[in-house]
């Protein structure tokens, strides 16, 4: 099935890129935003992405080879130290599985076609899995996986809907932030046997609960409501691994309830921008793949998206979109305005003024003592690309 599914791969016109680069690319990125937003927006990161994409068929056909050679090296293996053992399935009943598979493939990447994103594709995926069990072990589910597997599973239907939930940063996330940790801890009592008591659920739920109003506050009560949160984490795990004698399980068990299941359904870290609470979900700009946040403190406001601040928090009193397709706002500090580039982080002039006002379509006028400048914004918009920015200019452009 495999070496079917490889095949249909290369047959594509960019073979591989999907199922195997564009996932490296996406882990780089990511490990960029997190160490440093800067280290993403240099003038080498596109060369680097252009480098990838020309590594595309070699990297796709490693990954291919390993896919077909590495099962086969283990079975080779076991074979070999007789440690094969009889499956559960006939052969026809396995080549039946296959075929179902392939076929849920297909019909969810049929779906997926009219729609932009890839969450449609495992919606219906995931659905047609659920009739495995009924259609080839007449809905006798029984054995068919271990308590680790089933674990497993559990845990990454959690991590995927909370991924869901938060991309976009929604006020909805409350419910997978508050929920999930909870499921986790009891599965993790259920796996080792252990009856999940009231109390400790309830100090689960309430740590989370303070973990997520601790986004509401700034500087040091976030730090204490933060670590208030840990706190109350901790009680229920210490509880968990004096009775289970589990020690490095329940270090696992703490940090992803305390720490990373939290911040992976929320969307975005609240251990930083620490001097700016949350707001509210800002979905002006269309083209924000991250999700964007409104945030700020008694006097300034700016945006933050899932990395970091995207708009400086402590300098302007005042911001606001000029169009919901280009990542353009005009911000206020005191009595002035400027053009602010949300994509690259950066003012568009030096020059400030008393006004702006919208002219004609991605034409605006900035209004000044000095004489009335005009911006124009491009049709294409490339972070990358500083010839696809807007233009400021003396004359009203034709």
């Amino acid at each position: 099935m495999l070496i079917l599914v490889i095949v249909c791969m290369f047959l594509g016109r960019n073979p591989g890129c999907n199922p195997f680069v564009d996932p490296w690319a996406t882990l780089i990125s990511s490990a960029f935003a997190f160490f440093s937003p800067g280290l993403n927006r240099g003038a080498d990161f596109p060369s680097f992405f252009n480098s990838i994409n020309g590594l595309t068929f070699s990297i796709a056909l490693f990954c291919g080879v390993w896919l077909v050679i590495f099962p086969l090296a283990v079975y080779i293996y076991k074979r070999v130290k007789n440690q094969l053992l009889p499956g559960g399935l006939s052969g026809w009943k396995s080549v039946g599985i296959c075929a179902y598979l392939s076929g849920s493939v297909v019909i969810s990447s049929i779906v997926n076609s009219f729609s932009n994103g890839i969450t449609l594709f495992g919606v219906v995926f995931v659905f047609m899995l659920m009739f495995i069990p009924v259609i080839f072990y007449h809905n006798n589910i029984k054995g068919m996986f271990t308590r680790r597997e089933v674990i497993y599973m559990l845990t990454m239907v959690m991590f995927a809907i909370g991924y869901i939930c938060g991309i976009g940063l929604e006020l909805k996330t409350v419910i997978t932030v508050c929920a999930f940790p909870a499921l986790f801890y009891a599965l993790a009592n259920w796996y080792v046997r252990r009856d999940t008591m009231g109390k400790d659920v309830l100090l689960v739920v309430g740590a989370s609960v303070v973990f997520w109003c601790a986004q509401y506050a700034t500087n040091m009560m976030r730090i204490l409501l933060l670590f208030g949160s840990l706190a109350l984490m901790a009680i229920p795990v210490i509880c968990f691994s004096l009775e289970t004698k589990r020690k490095w399980m329940s270090v696992g068990a703490y940090l992803v309830c305390a720490l990373i299941l939290p911040v992976f359904c929320l969307g975005y870290n609240p251990y930083s921008v620490l001097e700016a609470k949350r707001y509210w979900h800002y979905d002006r700009y269309w083209n924000s793949q991250n999700g964007l946040l409104c945030v700020g403190n008694d006097n300034t406001v700016g945006l933050r998206d899932r990395y970091g601040v995207i708009l400086p928090v402590d300098e302007y009193d005042y911001f606001e979109l000029l169009t919901p397709s280009r990542p353009y706002c005009k911000v206020r500090k005191g009595a002035l305005w400027q053009i602010y580039d949300i994509e690259r982080h950066e003012l568009l002039c030096d020059e400030w003024f008393d006004d702006i006002v919208p002219c004609e379509k991605f034409v605006y006028r900035l209004k000044s003592k000095n004489g009335d400048k005009y911006l124009t914004m491009h049709w294409y918009y490339n972070r990358h690309d500083k010839s696809k920015s807007a233009v400021i200019s003396n004359e009203l452009p034709m």
